[in-house]
């Protein structure tokens, strides 16, 4: 059981670290800072691999513990204490994802109503050049 606790706690260790990138990433955005997005990606999908890897190392090493009812009540306090640890951290990721889902969704739809803004001018652009070629030609053959 002990080998199960060790994992726990590394386990928590990396929901710290997770939320730790994510806080900061999110402080990075409150100040229109986006250049470090994809270095938050792919460290992100790394402790995620990491661990995904400690749950199949928890349930292996649980499998296999030969734990007595009462070395389990032995062990349940740290353990609840370890699962009130993950629980508690993935609620602060969790509220923290959804900040940067909104403003994720908020830049792309500024993105968007810019890109229209855009091909508008365009448009009135083009428009307003062959009306001037139009006009320019019309008056050489007038």
């Amino acid at each position: 059981m002990e080998e199960v606790i060790h994992y726990l706690e590394m386990k928590n260790k990396y929901y710290e670290k997770f939320f730790n990138i994510s806080t900061k990433f999110l402080s990075e955005t409150n100040n229109d800072q986006w250049s470090n997005l994809q270095f938050f990606v792919e460290n992100r999908e790394r402790l995620l691999n990491i661990i995904r890897s400690l749950d199949q190392k928890i349930a292996r090493a649980f499998k296999e513990s030969n734990a007595s009812e009462d070395e389990m009540n032995s062990y349940r306090e740290s353990l609840k204490k370890l699962f009130d640890r993950k629980n508690y951290l993935g609620e602060k990721i969790i509220s923290i994802d959804l900040q940067l889902i909104s403003k994720i969704d908020t830049m792309k739809n500024q993105t968007i109503k810019n890109l229209k803004s855009t091909l508008k001018t365009h448009q009135q652009i083009d428009t307003f050049e062959r009306s001037s070629i139009a006009k320019r030609i019309r008056t050489k053959d007038a």
